[in-house]
Protein backbone atom coordinates (compact mmCIF):
# COMPACT_ATOMS: atom_id res chain seq x y z
CA UNK A 1 0.00 0.00 0.00
CA UNK A 2 2.81 2.40 1.02
CA UNK A 3 4.56 1.48 -2.02
CA UNK A 4 1.49 2.30 -4.58
CA UNK A 5 1.05 6.02 -2.66
CA UNK A 6 4.82 6.59 -2.89
CA UNK A 7 4.56 6.00 -6.84
CA UNK A 8 1.17 7.95 -6.78
CA UNK A 9 3.02 10.46 -5.62
CA UNK A 10 5.66 10.66 -8.10
CA UNK A 11 3.22 9.88 -10.91
CA UNK A 12 3.62 13.71 -12.54
CA UNK A 13 7.48 12.28 -14.07
CA UNK A 14 6.36 11.88 -17.30
CA UNK A 15 5.45 13.89 -20.51
CA UNK A 16 7.20 17.34 -20.31
CA UNK A 17 8.67 16.69 -16.53
CA UNK A 18 10.51 13.91 -17.85
CA UNK A 19 11.75 15.46 -20.95
CA UNK A 20 12.83 18.34 -19.16
CA UNK A 21 14.50 15.96 -16.43
CA UNK A 22 16.59 14.17 -19.21
CA UNK A 23 18.04 17.23 -21.15
CA UNK A 24 19.18 18.19 -17.75
CA UNK A 25 20.78 15.34 -17.58
CA UNK A 26 22.69 15.95 -20.39
CA UNK A 27 23.17 19.79 -20.02
CA UNK A 28 24.44 19.35 -16.47
CA UNK A 29 26.51 16.23 -17.02
CA UNK A 30 28.77 18.12 -19.22
CA UNK A 31 28.30 22.19 -19.02
CA UNK A 32 30.06 21.86 -15.43
CA UNK A 33 33.17 20.37 -16.93
CA UNK A 34 34.37 23.58 -18.54
CA UNK A 35 32.56 25.69 -15.48
CA UNK A 36 35.04 24.11 -12.90
CA UNK A 37 37.87 26.78 -14.42
CA UNK A 38 36.46 28.59 -16.23
CA UNK A 39 37.51 31.78 -14.41
CA UNK A 40 41.19 30.30 -14.91
CA UNK A 41 40.33 30.01 -18.34
CA UNK A 42 39.39 33.24 -18.42
CA UNK A 43 42.26 34.51 -16.62
CA UNK A 44 44.91 32.37 -19.06
CA UNK A 45 43.27 34.29 -22.20
CA UNK A 46 44.08 37.46 -20.92
CA UNK A 47 41.41 38.30 -18.26
CA UNK A 48 42.51 39.86 -14.89
CA UNK A 49 40.86 39.72 -11.52
CA UNK A 50 38.77 42.90 -12.04
CA UNK A 51 38.21 41.84 -15.73
CA UNK A 52 36.33 38.39 -14.24
CA UNK A 53 33.71 41.07 -12.65
CA UNK A 54 33.16 42.56 -16.25
CA UNK A 55 32.47 39.18 -17.80
CA UNK A 56 30.03 38.49 -15.23
CA UNK A 57 28.50 41.93 -15.79
CA UNK A 58 28.57 41.38 -19.65
CA UNK A 59 26.76 38.23 -18.95
CA UNK A 60 24.47 39.00 -16.68
CA UNK A 61 23.39 42.68 -17.96
CA UNK A 62 22.47 40.16 -21.62
CA UNK A 63 20.17 38.10 -19.76
CA UNK A 64 18.43 40.48 -17.56
CA UNK A 65 17.66 42.26 -21.03
CA UNK A 66 15.94 39.23 -22.55
CA UNK A 67 13.54 38.68 -19.50
CA UNK A 68 11.29 41.21 -20.55
CA UNK A 69 10.31 39.91 -24.13
CA UNK A 70 11.14 36.14 -22.83
CA UNK A 71 7.94 36.57 -20.69
CA UNK A 72 5.78 38.00 -23.32
CA UNK A 73 6.63 35.87 -25.75
CA UNK A 74 5.98 32.85 -23.39
CA UNK A 75 2.54 34.34 -22.39
CA UNK A 76 1.66 35.24 -25.79
CA UNK A 77 2.69 32.44 -28.18
CA UNK A 78 3.30 29.88 -25.88
CA UNK A 79 6.07 27.84 -24.10
CA UNK A 80 7.32 24.78 -26.59
CA UNK A 81 9.17 26.75 -29.66
CA UNK A 82 10.25 29.71 -27.94
CA UNK A 83 12.29 26.52 -25.40
CA UNK A 84 13.73 24.43 -28.46
CA UNK A 85 14.89 27.08 -31.07
CA UNK A 86 17.07 29.04 -28.32
CA UNK A 87 17.99 25.81 -26.87
CA UNK A 88 20.04 25.31 -30.30
CA UNK A 89 21.05 29.02 -30.61
CA UNK A 90 22.69 28.62 -27.03
CA UNK A 91 23.87 25.17 -28.14
CA UNK A 92 25.75 26.97 -31.14
CA UNK A 93 27.43 29.34 -28.58
CA UNK A 94 29.69 27.00 -27.43
CA UNK A 95 31.54 27.24 -30.48
CA UNK A 96 33.22 31.22 -29.59
CA UNK A 97 34.27 29.26 -25.84
CA UNK A 98 36.20 26.20 -28.12
CA UNK A 99 37.79 28.85 -30.21
CA UNK A 100 38.35 31.38 -28.21
CA UNK A 101 41.95 33.15 -28.55
CA UNK A 102 41.63 35.67 -25.86
CA UNK A 103 39.10 37.12 -23.43
CA UNK A 104 37.14 39.43 -25.43
CA UNK A 105 35.67 36.29 -27.32
CA UNK A 106 34.35 34.77 -23.72
CA UNK A 107 32.24 38.24 -23.33
CA UNK A 108 30.98 37.60 -27.03
CA UNK A 109 29.97 33.93 -26.46
CA UNK A 110 28.25 34.93 -22.79
CA UNK A 111 26.35 37.25 -24.25
CA UNK A 112 25.00 34.90 -27.54
CA UNK A 113 24.63 32.44 -24.79
CA UNK A 114 22.73 34.27 -22.27
CA UNK A 115 21.00 36.15 -24.86
CA UNK A 116 19.40 32.54 -26.03
CA UNK A 117 18.57 32.40 -22.60
CA UNK A 118 15.46 34.16 -23.69
CA UNK A 119 13.58 31.14 -23.21
CA UNK A 120 13.93 31.07 -19.32
CA UNK A 121 10.70 32.73 -18.44
CA UNK A 122 9.50 29.97 -20.88
CA UNK A 123 11.31 27.23 -19.86
CA UNK A 124 10.42 27.76 -15.78
CA UNK A 125 6.51 28.29 -16.98
CA UNK A 126 6.10 25.19 -18.63
CA UNK A 127 7.61 23.26 -15.78
CA UNK A 128 5.32 24.76 -13.36
CA UNK A 129 2.57 24.11 -15.79
CA UNK A 130 3.61 20.39 -15.77
CA UNK A 131 3.45 19.39 -11.64
CA UNK A 132 0.79 19.76 -10.15
CA UNK A 133 0.40 22.28 -7.17
CA UNK A 134 0.45 19.89 -4.01
CA UNK A 135 3.52 18.32 -6.27
CA UNK A 136 6.34 21.38 -6.33
CA UNK A 137 8.25 20.42 -3.47
CA UNK A 138 9.00 16.84 -4.54
CA UNK A 139 8.89 18.13 -8.36
CA UNK A 140 11.85 21.04 -8.15
CA UNK A 141 13.85 18.94 -5.34
CA UNK A 142 14.03 15.90 -8.20
CA UNK A 143 15.04 18.34 -10.58
CA UNK A 144 17.80 19.91 -8.08
CA UNK A 145 18.77 16.88 -7.22
CA UNK A 146 19.29 14.95 -10.47
CA UNK A 147 21.51 18.10 -11.50
CA UNK A 148 23.60 17.67 -8.55
CA UNK A 149 24.27 13.92 -9.13
CA UNK A 150 24.80 14.29 -12.81
CA UNK A 151 27.18 17.12 -12.38
CA UNK A 152 28.93 14.80 -9.73
CA UNK A 153 31.33 13.51 -12.40
CA UNK A 154 31.76 16.35 -14.34
CA UNK A 155 34.67 18.27 -11.85
CA UNK A 156 36.76 14.76 -11.63
CA UNK A 157 36.55 14.82 -15.45
CA UNK A 158 37.67 18.42 -15.73
CA UNK A 159 40.07 17.26 -12.71
CA UNK A 160 41.11 14.48 -14.79
CA UNK A 161 41.59 15.93 -18.11
CA UNK A 162 43.82 18.43 -16.58
CA UNK A 163 46.24 15.82 -15.57
CA UNK A 164 46.29 14.36 -19.28
CA UNK A 165 46.26 17.57 -21.49
CA UNK A 166 47.78 21.25 -21.31
CA UNK A 167 45.47 23.46 -19.71
CA UNK A 168 44.17 25.29 -22.66
CA UNK A 169 43.56 22.14 -24.72
CA UNK A 170 41.58 20.87 -21.50
CA UNK A 171 39.31 23.29 -21.51
CA UNK A 172 38.99 23.57 -25.65
CA UNK A 173 38.31 19.88 -24.81
CA UNK A 174 36.03 20.45 -22.41
CA UNK A 175 33.70 22.82 -24.55
CA UNK A 176 33.33 20.84 -27.15
CA UNK A 177 32.02 17.89 -24.96
CA UNK A 178 29.33 20.63 -23.37
CA UNK A 179 28.37 21.66 -27.56
CA UNK A 180 27.86 17.93 -27.86
CA UNK A 181 25.72 17.07 -25.02
CA UNK A 182 23.81 20.53 -25.67
CA UNK A 183 22.92 19.74 -29.15
CA UNK A 184 21.80 16.16 -27.91
CA UNK A 185 19.65 17.95 -25.69
CA UNK A 186 18.31 20.40 -27.93
CA UNK A 187 17.10 17.90 -30.44
CA UNK A 188 15.60 16.03 -27.58
CA UNK A 189 13.57 19.33 -26.67
CA UNK A 190 11.56 19.05 -29.58
CA UNK A 191 9.34 16.51 -27.96
CA UNK A 192 8.36 18.60 -25.34
CA UNK A 193 4.21 19.26 -25.36
CA UNK A 194 2.75 23.13 -25.57
CA UNK A 195 0.96 23.66 -21.97
CA UNK A 196 -0.24 27.45 -22.55
CA UNK A 197 -3.39 27.72 -24.48
CA UNK A 198 -3.64 30.51 -26.42
CA UNK A 199 -4.68 31.95 -29.95
CA UNK A 200 -1.64 32.56 -30.95
CA UNK A 201 0.15 29.54 -29.65
CA UNK A 202 0.58 27.81 -32.83
CA UNK A 203 1.99 31.26 -34.89
CA UNK A 204 5.98 31.27 -34.04
CA UNK A 205 7.39 33.64 -31.80
CA UNK A 206 8.78 36.44 -33.81
CA UNK A 207 11.75 38.07 -32.10
CA UNK A 208 11.35 41.46 -34.05
CA UNK A 209 8.04 41.98 -33.53
CA UNK A 210 8.73 41.10 -29.55
CA UNK A 211 11.85 44.08 -29.83
CA UNK A 212 9.38 46.41 -31.29
CA UNK A 213 6.36 45.58 -28.62
CA UNK A 214 9.44 45.72 -26.15
CA UNK A 215 7.89 49.02 -24.38
CA UNK A 216 4.94 46.96 -23.76
CA UNK A 217 6.44 43.91 -22.59
CA UNK A 218 7.57 46.19 -20.19
CA UNK A 219 4.80 48.40 -19.04
CA UNK A 220 2.73 44.60 -18.92
CA UNK A 221 5.31 42.99 -16.96
CA UNK A 222 5.45 45.88 -14.59
CA UNK A 223 1.66 46.11 -14.15
CA UNK A 224 1.07 42.40 -13.72
CA UNK A 225 2.20 42.98 -9.45
CA UNK A 226 -0.91 44.27 -9.09
CA UNK A 227 -1.99 41.36 -9.92
CA UNK A 228 -0.35 39.29 -7.69
CA UNK A 229 0.41 38.62 -3.85
CA UNK A 230 2.33 41.16 -2.22
CA UNK A 231 4.44 37.84 -1.25
CA UNK A 232 5.66 37.53 -4.34
CA UNK A 233 7.17 40.73 -5.15
CA UNK A 234 8.76 40.00 -1.76
CA UNK A 235 10.08 36.66 -2.86
CA UNK A 236 11.63 38.67 -5.79
CA UNK A 237 13.48 41.25 -4.21
CA UNK A 238 15.14 38.71 -1.90
CA UNK A 239 15.92 36.05 -4.27
CA UNK A 240 17.18 39.40 -6.17
CA UNK A 241 19.49 40.23 -3.64
CA UNK A 242 20.94 36.82 -2.29
CA UNK A 243 21.47 35.77 -6.27
CA UNK A 244 23.62 38.90 -6.89
CA UNK A 245 26.02 37.94 -3.85
CA UNK A 246 26.63 34.55 -4.71
CA UNK A 247 27.13 35.15 -8.17
CA UNK A 248 29.92 37.92 -7.38
CA UNK A 249 31.17 35.23 -4.93
CA UNK A 250 30.84 32.13 -7.61
CA UNK A 251 32.90 33.93 -10.24
CA UNK A 252 36.19 33.84 -7.77
CA UNK A 253 35.37 30.61 -5.65
CA UNK A 254 38.36 28.99 -7.36
CA UNK A 255 40.46 31.81 -8.16
CA UNK A 256 40.32 32.32 -4.12
CA UNK A 257 41.11 29.06 -3.24
CA UNK A 258 43.94 28.44 -5.85
CA UNK A 259 45.31 31.23 -5.54
CA UNK A 260 45.07 32.56 -2.01
CA UNK A 261 44.06 29.30 -0.10
CA UNK A 262 47.19 27.66 -2.21
CA UNK A 263 44.66 24.45 -3.22
CA UNK A 264 45.83 22.73 -6.54
CA UNK A 265 43.37 22.14 -9.13
CA UNK A 266 42.57 18.48 -8.84
CA UNK A 267 41.59 18.99 -5.18
CA UNK A 268 39.05 21.87 -6.57
CA UNK A 269 37.58 19.48 -8.46
CA UNK A 270 37.20 16.97 -5.75
CA UNK A 271 35.64 19.75 -3.62
CA UNK A 272 32.76 20.74 -6.15
CA UNK A 273 32.44 16.95 -6.69
CA UNK A 274 31.98 16.34 -3.16
CA UNK A 275 29.52 19.13 -2.91
CA UNK A 276 27.04 17.80 -5.79
CA UNK A 277 27.44 14.55 -3.77
CA UNK A 278 26.66 15.30 -0.20
CA UNK A 279 23.84 17.42 -0.90
CA UNK A 280 21.64 14.69 -2.57
CA UNK A 281 20.13 12.88 0.27
CA UNK A 282 19.64 16.13 3.05
CA UNK A 283 17.86 17.85 -0.20
CA UNK A 284 15.37 14.82 -1.28
CA UNK A 285 14.50 14.26 2.60
CA UNK A 286 13.76 18.27 2.83
CA UNK A 287 11.84 18.29 -0.12
CA UNK A 288 9.78 15.11 0.25
CA UNK A 289 9.18 17.29 3.71
CA UNK A 290 8.38 20.76 2.01
CA UNK A 291 5.07 20.11 0.09
CA UNK A 292 4.15 18.82 4.02
CA UNK A 293 5.52 21.42 6.13
CA UNK A 294 5.97 24.30 3.71
CA UNK A 295 8.30 25.97 1.24
CA UNK A 296 9.39 29.48 3.65
CA UNK A 297 10.46 27.21 6.22
CA UNK A 298 12.98 25.86 4.06
CA UNK A 299 13.85 29.09 1.68
CA UNK A 300 14.77 31.00 5.54
CA UNK A 301 17.02 28.06 6.63
CA UNK A 302 18.27 27.97 3.13
CA UNK A 303 19.37 31.45 3.40
CA UNK A 304 20.88 30.95 6.97
CA UNK A 305 23.14 28.19 5.73
CA UNK A 306 25.08 30.95 3.64
CA UNK A 307 26.90 32.60 6.86
CA UNK A 308 28.97 29.50 7.80
CA UNK A 309 29.75 28.57 4.75
CA UNK A 310 31.24 31.30 3.54
CA UNK A 311 32.87 32.18 6.97
CA UNK A 312 35.01 28.54 7.09
CA UNK A 313 35.59 28.93 3.09
CA UNK A 314 37.69 32.48 3.89
CA UNK A 315 40.81 30.07 5.77
CA UNK A 316 39.78 26.69 4.95
CA UNK A 317 42.26 23.56 4.63
CA UNK A 318 40.87 21.35 2.14
CA UNK A 319 39.21 19.06 4.63
CA UNK A 320 37.48 22.49 5.74
CA UNK A 321 36.46 23.42 2.54
CA UNK A 322 34.59 20.30 2.26
CA UNK A 323 32.17 21.35 5.00
CA UNK A 324 32.21 24.92 3.71
CA UNK A 325 30.61 23.66 0.07
CA UNK A 326 28.83 20.72 1.84
CA UNK A 327 26.51 24.15 3.41
CA UNK A 328 26.57 26.00 0.39
CA UNK A 329 25.68 23.46 -1.86
CA UNK A 330 23.03 22.55 0.45
CA UNK A 331 21.91 26.20 0.63
CA UNK A 332 21.99 26.45 -3.47
CA UNK A 333 19.80 23.39 -3.44
CA UNK A 334 17.16 24.41 -1.20
CA UNK A 335 17.11 27.72 -2.27
CA UNK A 336 16.29 26.75 -5.76
CA UNK A 337 13.65 24.40 -4.28
CA UNK A 338 11.41 26.44 -2.09
CA UNK A 339 11.77 29.33 -4.13
CA UNK A 340 10.42 27.97 -7.65
CA UNK A 341 7.44 25.80 -5.50
CA UNK A 342 6.35 29.32 -3.95
CA UNK A 343 6.85 31.19 -6.97
CA UNK A 344 4.13 28.20 -8.71
CA UNK A 345 2.25 28.63 -5.42
CA UNK A 346 1.72 32.48 -5.71
CA UNK A 347 1.41 32.89 -9.46
CA UNK A 348 -1.76 32.30 -11.80
CA UNK A 349 -0.76 30.09 -15.19
CA UNK A 350 -1.65 32.75 -17.34
CA UNK A 351 0.59 35.52 -15.84
CA UNK A 352 3.49 33.41 -14.94
CA UNK A 353 5.67 34.52 -18.10
CA UNK A 354 5.17 38.17 -17.20
CA UNK A 355 5.85 37.29 -13.46
CA UNK A 356 8.68 35.25 -13.96
CA UNK A 357 10.46 38.02 -17.11
CA UNK A 358 9.74 40.58 -15.17
CA UNK A 359 10.91 39.43 -11.27
CA UNK A 360 14.22 37.59 -13.69
CA UNK A 361 14.71 41.28 -14.97
CA UNK A 362 16.02 43.34 -11.84
CA UNK A 363 17.02 39.93 -10.69
CA UNK A 364 19.83 39.77 -13.39
CA UNK A 365 20.23 43.83 -13.60
CA UNK A 366 20.97 43.17 -10.02
CA UNK A 367 23.48 40.69 -10.43
CA UNK A 368 24.85 42.59 -13.21
CA UNK A 369 25.85 45.39 -10.80
CA UNK A 370 27.32 43.03 -7.61
CA UNK A 371 29.10 41.38 -10.28
CA UNK A 372 31.25 44.79 -11.05
CA UNK A 373 31.11 45.62 -7.42
CA UNK A 374 32.82 42.45 -6.38
CA UNK A 375 35.08 42.92 -9.13
CA UNK A 376 36.49 46.11 -7.65
CA UNK A 377 35.79 45.03 -4.24
CA UNK A 378 38.23 41.43 -5.27
CA UNK A 379 41.10 43.26 -7.14
CA UNK A 380 41.46 46.64 -5.57
CA UNK A 381 39.72 46.15 -1.68
CA UNK A 382 40.23 43.08 -0.34
CA UNK A 383 39.61 39.28 -1.64
CA UNK A 384 37.66 38.02 1.28
CA UNK A 385 35.50 40.76 1.60
CA UNK A 386 32.72 39.42 -1.14
CA UNK A 387 32.34 36.04 0.90
CA UNK A 388 32.13 37.67 4.23
CA UNK A 389 29.51 40.25 2.33
CA UNK A 390 27.36 37.37 1.53
CA UNK A 391 28.01 35.46 5.12
CA UNK A 392 26.42 38.96 6.67
CA UNK A 393 24.12 39.70 3.87
CA UNK A 394 22.39 36.52 4.45
CA UNK A 395 21.21 37.03 7.74
CA UNK A 396 18.54 39.71 7.30
CA UNK A 397 17.61 38.70 4.09
CA UNK A 398 16.39 35.50 6.31
CA UNK A 399 14.48 37.58 8.53
CA UNK A 400 12.93 39.55 6.04
CA UNK A 401 11.74 36.56 4.57
CA UNK A 402 10.46 35.04 7.63
CA UNK A 403 8.41 38.05 8.62
CA UNK A 404 6.94 39.19 4.81
CA UNK A 405 6.81 35.94 2.95
CA UNK A 406 3.27 33.95 3.40
CA UNK A 407 2.12 31.18 2.22
CA UNK A 408 -1.41 31.15 0.59
CA UNK A 409 -3.88 28.83 2.05
CA UNK A 410 -4.72 28.11 -1.94
CA UNK A 411 -1.71 27.15 -4.29
CA UNK A 412 -2.02 28.36 -7.86
CA UNK A 413 -2.02 25.18 -10.41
Amino acid sequence: MKTTLRLNYYSFMKGNFLILILTWILMNFAGPIPQTYSSLFFKSLGADDFLLGVIGFAGSITLALVQFPGGYLADKHGRRRLIVTMTYGMTFSYILFIFAPSWPFIVLGLIIQNFCLLYQPALFALMLDSVPPERRGAGFTIQSVIMNIVSLPAAIIAGFLILIFDFDLEMRIAYTIAFAAFFAASTLRTKLKETHTSNNCESSPNLLNALREYPKAVREGLQVWQKVPKATLHLYAIMAAITSLVAGCQMYFVVYATNVLNLEKFQWAIVTAFMSLSVAIPAILAGSRMDIAGRKRYFVISLLLYAPAMLIFLNASFNMLLISFFLFGLAQTLLGTSYNSLVGDLTPRDLRGKVIGCGQFFMYMSQAITQLLVGALYSYVSPQLPFILLAIGSIPLAIIAFAKILEPSAKQV
